[in-house]
């Protein structure tokens, strides 16, 4: 039960985000407060595809897993690769470019949290998932 409802809020949260990110790509960067301007075309196509795509599709597969159980593990490993390439590439940017100001901060603790429950699904409650 409550692994389902990892899996359904994480599911849920990656859907909003990607389909925010797909209908209003700027209007998901100024969301985030990240400070800066999409001026190409590339740049949005970047947007939604990254941004947008993969996080929707991330969020669907997280989702369905709640209905199919074949698909947990894989779910969990999704989330777990994709949050995981997130916060390396965000300690890396801590390294090199220095302190992000607090509402990346914010959004790093989320991804975090995320991040350690799928983790703990994979090896903690592995006789579950």
């Amino acid at each position: 039960m409550a692994l389902n409802g990892y899996l359904l809020i994480t599911g849920l949260i990656f859907v909003l985000l990607g389909l925010y990110t797909l209908a209003d790509p700027q209007g998901a960067v100024n969301a985030g407060g990240l400070g800066f301007q999409l001026e190409t075309v590339a740049a949005y196509s970047q947007m939604r595809g990254a941004g947008g795509g993969v996080t929707l599709a991330v969020g669907l597969m997280l989702m369905a897993a709640v209905t199919r159980a074949s698909l947990e593990r894989p779910a969990l490993w999704a989330v777990a690769l994709v949050l995981g390439g997130l916060e390396a590439g965000r300690l890396v940017s801590l390294l090199v470019d220095g302190v992000p100001p607090p509402n990346v901060a914010v959004g790093m603790l989320f991804e975090n949290l995320g991040l350690w429950q799928a983790i703990y699904w994979l090896t903690e409650g592995s006789d579950t998932a």
